[in-house]
């Protein structure tokens, strides 16, 4: 067990621990399913809806991080050096970059918020449901991508919808949740004072990182995937003209996620941009599995809902190499 998972409980979604079995309907779901109470006027940009029952929220945000964690965790284990081109890095990057994202998303989530895409049938829902409790929004309300928050214990979900690409506009997001939790770290009262500030200093290099080379407000990942996937820049595509000699050694830390995030150095990096960006992305990675198998030890109501997600990927994945 990593120091990081006793720092992060604390500010787990209330409750999510306690989902048990495979879960289906994510957020999008419960949206559409329209059982929810309206009391505040809707705006063209923001919601919030009310719920009578915890258990609905729990079992939509268990789903998504379902879905989203077993995406991640698919990414990860999939990357392999090509034998033919073996100087050949391009996809390393843009895997381990979706593993992160998606990685990244799985964690908020469990933090109890979501950067969650608000579709047309999402939004006439809202609308109907503002409607019956003389809520509607005065204008037209945007859909597009919303940061939801959610109150375990008001069981309430507030929306607010996001400018900018969706993947910029979800560092941002995440960017300043680990910033938060960097802080909160340090008020737990359940660690060490030295493991409070051990797993404190790790979140603040990880945000230090998100913000690389001046990317403003955490996008810094999203900067590397852009230029190799888009600009086939850092020599990881074929003729891998200024191809350096530590590029070699990114195949071979790969795995270097399944084991204790808080062991990863994020700092000592130097000018080795995508080694700098691979560890960043596999701390979070990491992050996400520690978190996943600790939240899956503490059900106590039958088995984990992780199980039949991003740790029934892993696990199936340990057994196809036995």
């Amino acid at each position: 067990m990593s120091i990081l998972d006793g720092i992060a409980r604390p500010f787990w979604l209330a409750g999510l621990n306690e989902v048990a079995g495979p879960q289906i309907k994510g957020i999008g779901g419960l949206i559409c399913d329209e059982a929810y109470q309206i009391y505040s006027q809707v705006s063209p940009r923001s919601f919030t809806l009310s719920f009578s029952d915890p258990k609905p929220i729990l079992s939509a945000f268990a789903a998504d991080i379902n879905r989203i964690g077993s995406a991640s965790f698919e990414s990860s284990l999939s990357i392999s050096r090509s034998k033919l081109l073996p100087k050949s890095t391009a996809w390393l990057v843009i895997q381990t970059y979706y593993s992160a994202f998606f990685s990244a998303h799985a964690i908020l989530r469990i933090l109890g918020e979501s950067c969650t895409p608000i579709e047309r049938e999402h939004v006439n829902s809202i609308v109907k449901v503002g409607e019956l409790f003389g809520a509607a929004p005065l204008t037209p309300m945007a859909g597009g991508l919303y940061h939801l928050v959610c109150d375990a214990k008001e069981r309430t979900i507030s929306g607010k919808s996001l400018s900018g690409s969706p993947h910029e506009a979800f560092w941002k997001v995440f960017y300043d949740r680990i910033l938060r939790l960097s802080n909160e770290a340090l008020t737990v009262p359940t660690q060490s004072v030295a493991d409070r500030q051990r797993a404190s200093v790790k979140l603040g290099e990880l945000a230090s990182n998100l913000c690389f080379q001046s990317a403003a407000t955490g996008r810094w990942l999203s900067t590397v995937r852009n230029s190799v996937n888009y600009s086939q820049k850092h020599a990881t595509w074929f003729p891998y003209s200024g191809h350096r000699g530590y590029h070699d050694y990114l195949f071979e830390k790969i795995s270097e996620w399944t084991g204790d995030p808080l062991d990863l150095d994020l700092v000592s990096c130097g000018d080795k941009d995508l080694r700098r960006f691979q560890v960043t992305c596999n701390f979070i990675i990491g992050s996400l599995r520690s978190i996943s198998v600790d939240m899956a030890d503490r059900c106590t109501v039958g088995r984990s809902f992780q199980n039949f997600g991003s740790l029934g990927c892993l696990n199936r994945a340990r057994r196809s190499r036995l």
